[in-house]
């Protein structure tokens, strides 16, 4: 991987669970890592469901292997928070290609 088209920079959080007093589990969204970031964009068709027009958001974030995610995290980029799909290894190029689809909130 070319280390110059790693330029955006993006924020990973890990899924954390605390038990509250009341005994109910709350799960919240910690900083874990940052680090620099390929960015792909997906082009996907436009889909119709339930009488919405609806456009799929995805990205690929292509990251250092030494990089420490899993499937569980989240990705922070450009202010949106990003659902980690699938983690795919390149050994050839030292690097990780990271699926992910966009949160809505």
């Amino acid at each position: 991987m070319n280390a110059a088209l790693l330029k955006d920079p993006i924020d990973i959080y890990a899924l954390n669970t605390i038990k509250t007093e009341y005994g109910t589990i709350k799960t919240e969204y910690v900083l874990k890592y940052h680090t620099r970031a390929h960015v792909q964009f997906n082009s996907e068709n436009m889909t119709v469901s339930e009488g919405e027009v609806w456009f799929p958001t995805n990205r690929t974030f292509i990251v250092r292997a030494y990089v420490p995610v899993t499937e569980t995290d989240q990705i922070e980029w450009n202010g949106k928070r990003w659902r980690i799909l699938s983690i795919n290894m390149n050994k050839y190029y030292n690097d990780m290609e990271i699926q992910c689809t966009l949160v809505n909130t």
